[in-house]
């Protein structure tokens, strides 16, 4: 655990200081196109293909924001990681895996992911990507336990992923 790291984000929000007031931004950011590549991960025998990219703002501490894009018939990889999740659906149809449980999921539906539960995304088009806003809290999960990330995924051979 880092101490240091959520002291100082302790010590930020009882400051009640604006952060960014001086800032240009931009505050505000088009979701649908591309970011800062984050991720990606290509795997034809469990049917993955999916990038990730970062919607960055300045000052931004707690929230990681992102946009994952699922090519059409494929999907992300079954894993799980520390931070919560809300994937806001911008783009295409599918189904959310949250633990065992799958949902059907379209445009302008939300979904929960929960701490540590396995979780993957479907995109279910035969034609179009899938686009998906994953707000996460993995700012302060980095705080308490450090750089975790690598661990979720399976082309960096994560052990937090269910297929190795």
């Amino acid at each position: 655990m880092s101490n240091e790291a959520v002291e100082k984000l302790v010590a930020i929000t009882e400051a009640r200081t604006a952060l960014g007031e001086d800032l240009p931004g931009p505050w505000v950011k088009d979701a649908l196109a591309p970011g800062p590549a984050v991720y990606a991960n290509q795997n034809e025998r469990l049917n993955i293909d999916f990038s990730v990219e970062r919607l960055g703002f300045p000052e931004i501490q707690t929230m990681d924001p992102r946009v994952v894009r699922i090519a059409p018939g494929k999907n992300n990889e079954l894993h799980k990681h520390a931070h919560e999740t809300l994937f806001v659906i911008l783009e295409g149809e599918g189904e959310v895996r949250v633990g065992k449980i799958w949902g059907k999921v379209k445009k302008g539906d939300v979904a929960f992911v929960p701490r540590w539960i396995f979780h993957q995304t479907k995109n279910t088009s035969a034609t179009n990507d899938m686009v998906v806003l994953a707000i996460t809290d993995f700012g302060f999960t980095s705080a308490v336990l450090g750089d975790y990330d690598s661990r979720t995924r399976l082309a960096t051979r994560g052990a937090d992923t269910a297929d190795q």
